[in-house]
């Protein structure tokens, strides 16, 4: 029997810890990744089923919110499940929780594209071949239309390399994401946390392209402001060189790093306190 709703336990180790000894906002997006496949297997529409039929899936919206992070050894719980489809987009959502403890939820929007012309192919899906939530469970936030601001500066550059690419060739959406990070600047990484993320994936990137990383930073001009919890988030964009189309458009929200409580589970601080 199909499972609606998928569960998987982990232990956060050091394969997705940050330099603070938590579960890193990059190794979640993995783990998330991790749990889809998971349950596409189980659905029998995963990677190879697709290809069979000449397609792939592709991730073409992401939206991430946390109130704290899970430290080393910590044990979190992922849930997953399929929402009733919705126009082109088939919505994956999750809930994350450690301790009893809601700390997140996210949701995935896929496609199908033909693995050979790479366009949207439609493929007809029913509630018994994905096993759509049926309770009133499902997740009310939906990621939106992310149109950065113009005029944004270049913070970095990144050359797509090897290890940038995952089984369909081109860059892995973990990696659109890395390079976010790693376009800050160090001073303000040492200072905050990210809690809220939100992704738009607008064209493949490929072995070889490069990516410059645009964004609207606190202190762009001069040393970084102190950090402080944003009510808006920061957008980014990145933009294939060769052409300068943007190949992703991104929001991110982080809130300072405090003395006493972090968000982490057991702390007291309450972190975004709300999903919207």
């Amino acid at each position: 029997m199909k499972q609606e709703i998928w569960t998987e336990d982990y232990t956060v180790n050091t394969l997705v810890l940050n330099p603070r000894k938590r579960l890193g906002f990059l190794g979640l997006l993995s783990i998330l990744q991790d749990v889809a496949w998971l349950h596409a297997d189980h659905l029998g529409h995963s990677y190879e089923d697709l290809i069979r039929q000449g397609a792939i899936w592709v991730l073409g919206r992401q939206k991430l919110l946390m109130t704290g992070w899970p430290s080393w050894g910590d044990e979190i719980t992922v849930r997953t499940w399929i929402r009733p489809i919705d126009g082109l987009f088939i919505h994956r959502d999750y809930e994350i929780l450690s301790g009893g403890r809601k700390l997140g939820e996210g949701v995935a929007s896929w496609l199908t594209v033909n693995v050979r012309t790479r366009r949207l192919m439609k493929m007809t899906f029913s509630g018994d071949d994905l096993a759509f939530r049926s309770d009133s469970g499902v997740l009310t936030m939906t990621p939106g239309r992310v149109d950065p601001p113009s005029g944004l500066g270049e913070l970095s550059r990144f050359q797509v390399r090897n290890s940038d690419l995952d089984v369909n060739g081109h860059v892995n959406n973990v990696h659109y994401a890395q390079w976010v990070v790693d376009a800050l600047p160090a001073d303000l990484v040492r200072r905050i946390e990210i809690m809220g993320y939100e992704a738009n994936f607008l064209s493949e990137v490929n072995l070889g392209d490069e990516v410059t990383i645009e964004g609207d930073l606190p202190g762009k001009d001069g040393p970084v402001a102190e950090p402080a919890a944003l009510s808006a988030p920061v957008p980014f964009v990145g933009r294939r060189k060769s052409d300068t189309k943007p190949v992703f458009s991104a929001l991110l929200q982080w809130r300072a790093l405090e003395k006493a409580g972090d968000g982490t589970p057991g702390s007291g601080d309450p972190g975004l306190g709300s999903f919207k």
